[in-house]
């Protein structure tokens, strides 16, 4: 198994441990947390419902974690806010070598950027 491939499971299993513990204590009307495997990181979701639905109304892409093989670290993107698609890399930590970090940043989202509305 090459390097990429055990850095590509290790940030899909965080993503997933994350958007569960999210969704544990996130009621669904206001939110829902899931994510999307990309070639190399993940995107995370936001899922919107209708109050008393199990159908999704929209969703929003919040932020992607990327592997930078040039560069050997993570680095983290928001969502451009004009919701064009486009990413921007995240002013508050853009880079880093150390996943844990990257990714406790979009869980506890401390500037309310990912997660809020």
């Amino acid at each position: 198994m090459s390097v990429v491939s055990l850095l590509q499971r290790q940030v899909e299993s965080r993503a997933q441990l994350i958007c569960q513990q999210r969704n544990q204590s996130v009621p669904a009307e206001l939110g829902k947390a899931s994510y999307e495997v990309t070639p190399h990181g993940v995107v995370f979701i936001k899922e919107h419902f209708l109050l008393d639905s199990t159908h999704r109304e929209f969703l929003n892409r919040v932020a992607k974690v990327e592997w930078n093989a040039n560069k050997s670290r993570w680095d983290l993107f928001m969502a451009d806010a004009d919701n064009s698609g486009d990413w921007l890399p995240y002013p508050f930590l853009a880079s880093s070598n150390d996943l844990t970090a990257i990714m406790r940043e979009v869980d506890k989202d401390p500037k309310a950027i990912f997660w809020e509305d």
